[in-house]
This record gives C-alpha cells, sequence and structure tokens, in this order.
C-alpha cells in the first residue's frame, strides 16, 4: 500500500452511506465502561499532534515530549483521578496508520489489539484533519468507544482554517474536544468528555461485498473464543487487506482456518474484479476527506510564521552554517550564564562543606579523610556542573520543542543520504548530545536493520552531556578566552568521525539496503517555559542522581585504590599516591598515551573509571589533584561558613547576570577567566597541561569507548558482538587521533 502523503488528492472513488452502529452493542459497551472501575484510556494519533502534551497537560506527568516522529516509542502510562474515580492513561507511539510500516505503528497497533482498552482518545491536529482522519476511521473499525481531541486550534486558525468541532461531532458521532494542550486550553474536560460520552461512533461503510466477508469472517471469530471481540471487525478488514503481520498473529496462534476463509473471499472478490486493499483504503480516503471538508468548509489561505521562516532556516545553502551558529550560540550561552555557579560550587562552596566536614570529623581521621580528600572533591567537582548542565538542557528543550530540531534532521539528510541512511538517522545522534543510551533506544524507529546498527555503533561518538564538564573545566583551564570554540569544535569533531566512519561501515560490513523516508516539519511552536524547566530540570536531576550513585561508589573505588599501598614499607591511606595500588596500575599504562601527550600517571589513572560512567574522569581529576591539599583544611564554624557561601552567591549571581549582554560578543566566544579567577582544579590542571596536550586529552575523551551502560544498551539492541565491537575500533579511532590532533596542535599553541 503507498504511503498517504500530504496534499495528495483523493481518489476518484464514489462515497458510499456511512456505518451505523449497532446500538445493542454500542449500549453494551457503555454500560461495561461505566462499571469499570479503573478504565484505561488509550491516547493514539499522528506524530506530532500533540499526544503526549495532551497527557503531561491532564495528567501533570513530565513524559518527554518531542517534535519529531519517535520520541515516544513504547508505550508510556499515567495514572489520575477524574470524577472520584482512578483512570489510567496509556501513551502510545505516534502513527499515520494501523497498517505497521514503522515500529511505532506496530507498537500501537498492537496494544489496541491486545490491551482491550476502556476508551480511545484520538488526538487531531486541527490543521491537518484529512490526512489524521485517517487514522480515526481505522480506529472506528474496532468496536471501543472513541472521543476525539481536537488539538492545536490556534495554529489552524493561523492558517486561516476556521474548524467546525460540532460538525465533525456529529459526522463521527462521537464527543470532539477541542484543545490547545501546550497552553492548558480544554484539557481540563478533555478526559471527562472521553469518560462520560465516548461512543463506537459512525465509520465507514465499504463496498456491499466487502462488507459482506467482514461480516462472515466476524462471524467465525464469534465461534472462537480466543480472538478479542473488540477487535473483529478490524482483524477481518485486516486480513482481506493482506496485512502481513495480522497473518502472522493468526497462523502463531493456530488459527489457519480463518486464513483460508479470508483467502478464499479475496479469490471470490478478486473474480467480481474487486481489489480489498485498493478499495477499503479509497473508500477511507474519501470518508476522511468528506469529514475534512464538512469540518473545514472555506479556508482563507495565508502564509504562517512557519513557511517564513523555513526560507532561512532550510535554505540551501545558509541552512547548515545557521545550525552550527545556533549550536555554537548555545555554548555560548552555557559558558557566560552558568560559569559563575560552576565557580561558586566548584570553589567556595566546596571548600565550606570540605570545612565543615573537617569539623564534624576531627575525632575520626579516617572518615575525615575519606569524605574531605575523596567524596567532596570527587563528586563535588561532577556537581559544580550541574548549573552548566541546566542552563545546557534549557537550550536544547526550546530547540527540540519549538520545532526546529526537526529542520536539522531535514537539513541533514542530504548528508545521511550519501553514507547511505536517511534523515532520520540524524535523530538518534542528535539526541545522543543527551545521552547516549536512550538514543540507542530510539534507533528502533529506523525501518531497516542495518540502519539500526550503523547508527547505534557511531552513536557513542556524540557527545553526551556526561563528556561536558571535562571539555568545561579544561577550557576554563587552557583556553579561558576561547572556551565555547573549543566545545564547539569537541561536538563538530564528533559528529564528523561519526559520519567518517558511518562511511565505512557502509562500504564494508553493513552496506545500504536502499529505501526512501518521509520527514514531516511540524510548525514553530513556542514552548511553554513551564514544559522547558520541567524538562530541563528533570534532565539535571538525573544526572545529580548519578552523582549521587555511579560517581560516589565510583570515587570511592578509586579513593580505596590510592590508599591502598602498592610498595612494601607503605601504610593505609598514608602512602604518596604514586606508590598506590591507582597509581603504580596507571603508571604502567601511561606509556601507552605519552605520543598523545599526556603521559603522566594522573591524566591516564582519571581515564579508567571513565569506562564506568564518562563524569567519573573530571570527578577523578579533582579527587587526584585535590585530594591531598583537601585532606586537612581548616575547620569552619556553621555561621562563618553560611555568610561566606551567601556572599559566593551573591557574587556569582551577579557576575552571570552581568555576562547576559556579552553573549553575542564578538570576537571573544568564550569566558573571560583570568588566572587568579580559575577554580582550584582548573588550576592545577593548568599547571599539569599544555594547551596542545590538554586539547589531544579532550578529544581522546570525547571519542574513546562509551559508558558500560551505553554498551549494555547496544548489546540488548544488536548482540554483544556489535557493542565489543563498538568498543574496540573506538579505543583504536580515540587514539589516532588525539595522536594527530596533539602533534598539529604543539606546532601551533
Amino acid at each position: 500500500m503507498t504511503a498517504l502523503t500530504p496534499g495528495l488528492p483523493l481518489p476518484e472513488a464514489p462515497l458510499t452511506a456511512p456505518r451505523l452502529p449497532d446500538e445493542d452493542a454500542c449500549r453494551r459497551t457503555l454500560a461495561r465502561l461505566r462499571e469499570v472501575s479503573e478504565p484505561r484510556v488509550v491516547v493514539v494519533g499522528n506524530p506530532n499532534t500533540g499526544k503526549t502534551t495532551l497527557i503531561n497537560a491532564v495528567a501533570g506527568t513530565n513524559l518527554k515530549v518531542g517534535n519529531w516522529a519517535g520520541v515516544t516509542v513504547e508505550k508510556r502510562e499515567a495514572r489520575l483521578r477524574v470524577g472520584g474515580r482512578d483512570v489510567q492513561l496509556l501513551d502510545l507511539p505516534g502513527a499515520y496508520s494501523l497498517s505497521p510500516h514503522t515500529p511505532e505503528e506496530l507498537v500501537t497497533r498492537t496494544a489496541l489489539l491486545d490491551e482491550a482498552p476502556d476508551v480511545i482518545l484520538n488526538v487531531l491536529d486541527a490543521g491537518n484533519l484529512e490526512r489524521n482522519l485517517y487514522l480515526t476511521l481505522q480506529l472506528l473499525d474496532f468496536q471501543v468507544p472513541v472521543a476525539v481531541a481536537l488539538n492545536l486550534i490556534d495554529e489552524a486558525r493561523e492558517k486561516g482554517m476556521e474548524v467546525d468541532a460540532a460538525a465533525l461531532s456529529r459526522a463521527l458521532g462521537v464527543p470532539v474536544t477541542e484543545t490547545v494542550a501546550n497552553r492548558g486550553r480544554g484539557t481540563d474536560r478533555v478526559l471527562t468528555q472521553a469518560l462520560d460520552g465516548a461512543t463506537l461512533g459512525i465509520g465507514v461503510r465499504y463496498p456491499q461485498p466487502i462488507e459482506a466477508a467482514v461480516t462472515d469472517l466476524t462471524r467465525r471469530m464469534s465461534e472462537q473464543a480466543t480472538l478479542p471481540p473488540h477487535a473483529w471487525r478490524y482483524i477481518a478488514l485486516a486480513l482481506l487487506e493482506g496485512d502481513p503481520s495480522v497473518r502472522g498473529r493468526l497462523s502463531a496462534t493456530g488459527h489457519l482456518d480463518l486464513i483460508e476463509r479470508a483467502d478464499g473471499h479475496l479469490k471470490a472478490l478478486d473474480a467480481q474484479g474487486i481489489d480489498a486493499l485498493i478499495d477499503i483504503a479509497e473508500a477511507r480516503y474519501a470518508r476522511a476527506g468528506d469529514l475534512a471538508r464538512l469540518a473545514v468548509p472555506q479556508v482563507q489561505a495565508r502564509r504562517t510564521l512557519s513557511e517564513k521562516l523555513d526560507r532561512l532556516t532550510l535554505h540551501p545553502v545558509l541552512g547548515v552554517p545557521l545550525f552550527l551558529a545556533l549550536v555554537l550560540l548555545v555554548f555560548r550561552l552555557t559558558f557566560s550564564v552558568a560559569a559563575p555557579f560552576v565557580d561558586l560550587i566548584g570553589g567556595p562552596l566546596q571548600e565550606t562543606v570540605a570545612g565543615w566536614a573537617a569539623a564534624a570529623l576531627a575525632w575520626f581521621p579516617l572518615g575525615r579523610d575519606i569524605v574531605v580528600g575523596a567524596i567532596i572533591p570527587g563528586v563535588g567537582t561532577v556537581l559544580s556542573f550541574l548549573p552548566t548542565l541546566l542552563v545546557l538542557y534549557l537550550a536544547m528543550s526550546f530547540l527540540e520543542d519549538s520545532g526546529y530540531m526537526a529542520r536539522a534532521a531535514f537539513l541533514m539528510d542530504r548528508a545521511m543520504r550519501s553514507l547511505g541512511l536517511d534523515g532520520r538517522a540524524f535523530i538518534p545522534l542528535i539526541l545522543g548530545f543527551g545521552c547516549n543510551v536512550p538514543a540507542v533506544s530510539a534507533t528502533r524507529t529506523l525501518e531497516r536493520r542495518s540502519d539500526r546498527i550503523v547508527v547505534s555503533m557511531i552513536l557513542p561518538f556524540m557527545s553526551c552531556s556526561a563528556r561536558l564538564p571535562v571539555y568545561v573545566i579544561f577550557a576554563a583551564a587552557l583556553f579561558p578566552r576561547s572556551g565555547s570554540w573549543v566545545v564547539w569544535g569537541m561536538y563538530v569533531l564528533g559528529m564528523l568521525v561519526a559520519f567518517a566512519f558511518a562511511w565505512v561501515l557502509r562500504k564494508t560490513s553493513y552496506p545500504s539496503e536502499g529505501g526512501g523516508v518521509l520527514l514531516e516539519l511540524p510548525p514553530y511552536r513556542f514552548p511553554a517555559w513551564k514544559v522547558l524547566w520541567k524538562h530541563a530540570w528533570r534532565r539535571t536531576a538525573s544526572f545529580a542522581r548519578r552523582a549521587r550513585t555511579t560517581v560516589l561508589a565510583t570515587v570511592a573505588g578509586v579513593w580505596f585504590l590510592l590508599a591502598l599501598p602498592a610498595v612494601s614499607g607503605g601504610h593505609f591511606a598514608t602512602v604518596p599516591p604514586q606508590d598506590s595500588v591507582f597509581g603504580k596500575v596507571a603508571q604502567a599504562a601511561s606509556p601507552i598515551f605519552a605520543p598523545l601527550g599526556f603521559g603522566d600517571w594522573q591524566a591516564t589513572g582519571a581515564l579508567v573509571p571513565g569506562f564506568i560512567a564518562k563524569e567519573v574522569v573530571v570527578g577523578t581529576l579533582g579527587q587526584i589533584y585535590l585530594g591531598e591539599q583537601a585532606a586537612a583544611p581548616a575547620p569552619v564554624g556553621l555561621l562563618t561558613g553560611l555568610e561566606n557561601a551567601a556572599l559566593a552567591t551573591w557574587d556569582a549571581v551577579k557576575a552571570s547576570v552581568s555576562a547576559l549582554p556579552t553573549v553575542l560578543a564578538l570576537p571573544s566566544f568564550g569566558t573571560d577567566t583570568t588566572a587568579d579567577q580559575k577554580s582550584p582544579l582548573a588550576a592545577a590542571l593548568s599547571r599539569a597541561f599544555t594547551p596542545a596536550s590538554g586539547l589531544s586529552y579532550l578529544v581522546f575523551v570525547l571519542l574513546y569507548t562509551p559508558c558500560i551502560v551505553t554498551v549494555g544498551a547496544i548489546a540488548q539492541e544488536h548482540g554483544r558482538r556489535v557493542a565489543w565491537l563498538t568498543v574496540a575500533y573506538q579505543l583504536i579511532i580515540a587514539w589516532v587521533t588525539a595522536f594527530i590532533v596533539y602533534q598539529i596542535a604543539r606546532g601551533l599553541l
């Protein structure tokens, strides 16, 4: 079946009268719904209709929202109380139809077949009714009460469309509620109307020979207790359409007689010159067009803001430079606004907490050494970058929710195709900037297996947020006036290496399977600040939780190895770091990295725990370089510490606010950090590294082995062979690239 493309003319087919539901069946279904103590409401709709935003507005949840297909790959649940009873909401992936051609559509169709929902809440884009209603008509083939949320009404009006919701409700025979989910309009009553007013609706009456075949097949199904009654009509139609996945399900469950019966009907229809697949699709298309014209009888075409902006953002020459400039602007904003708070947490606040801990644990020297010499400099150094991540996540969430990231995927489609991939492959890569683990899961949205494997293998080259603290501290230490450029360069280098290796994989192990793809560009939307804050805070809190668990456990392990003597005569917790087990192991490995410019054991040792989590690298650096001087800080009283922290916080706020006007300043795209203003760790790194060796170190951190959780995600999706092959080639590429960068940089810097 040819994919439905928005804007194509409807097939030339005579319309038939809509099907009227069986009144007795309708009453029985609705009576059952009223008796359910916790009704299950599934939320279904096309991609970019605002399903997840609607659920977040109704249920107060924080589900991930994204302006591209594939963000919701699995069904997700939320629970709330409506009218004194518990209601369970299931957010299903966006689907253009229930004839599965993508993983999202398969998940949605499977859930509708297996879950037996009490209500289907169908979310429609009011500005694209004709396309959206095709799915609606398929939903009405299920014997499940349906309600419609007519979302994005405001955008439809901007296009010059006045949607008659009442007329659409009468034509479909189901309640229709106008909503603007991201503004909270209509969301307070959409669930109440769905639970109290949902009906089976008025679906499509297909040509009489097809209806006769459907009646016979549903009668056969009624004689078997193993098939869900609510899906009989849909299954019958799917059999006549030749849906391979439905046939596979029936064959696996022993319903071969039903398949044979359907094949007999298909032969009879073919003898009459009827192609069931085409006629069923044409009937739905025709009915969808009829309903859309009824609901929107006239359209005053207007040139929308999205169309005007797309002339610039999608320009074949200016589009890609604009994208790179926006990414650079995000890093400039991140550095300018967050840098004072990074210095605050990594400097005065950390020193104050260390002083308090030294005073409180003066009676317990070993415990004081662990807390002050390991936990505070290790975990504290990682936590100091929370302001940077919060600002970065706010900026990236704005670009995602505004609709711009979908344009970025479109812009990169040409580059993706040159690698044998389609534009949608860029979406998991963009998600990898946040965390590689969910990005690996997002590869499920790619149709071809070779695409999923190739993208998963190059994903770890995308610089995840856990690497950002390493970039920031090295930029502050070695490149104080061009820090944003350095970080931007790391992200661009990661993309270039990923694309280059994808090309190699396509030419060797995983050749392209061909095929095209349709990318949908949602209209630009100004995100609600409350939603942006929720998403940014959730991501930042997730990073903080890792610091509380993974980082804490790792720095404790590193402290133990640093305290454990590896030479005779050494004593636990008093041995010099270079004579500890950690130091000796790092010294043994350091010659491997000497050609890269950082052959000292401290730098080498910090890379090892980075395999567990990349943010641990900066924590271990803080522990190694600051641990000894932090082991015996001067005790600080409670009031004195609070006073010092308050004054330092006020200074950081003033510095952050004063930095805002300089975000667009040229030519300096970086923090104006002097040697006296550097945090203790940045000052230590500036003495231990040269600009050339520091740049080489950053390149190695960017490209070397992914964290263990990412390796596990790749193994789960594609097998252990692919996962460990990814680890091996990344180590090799990281060493070679860092070597080249060091050789070039030491001659220039």
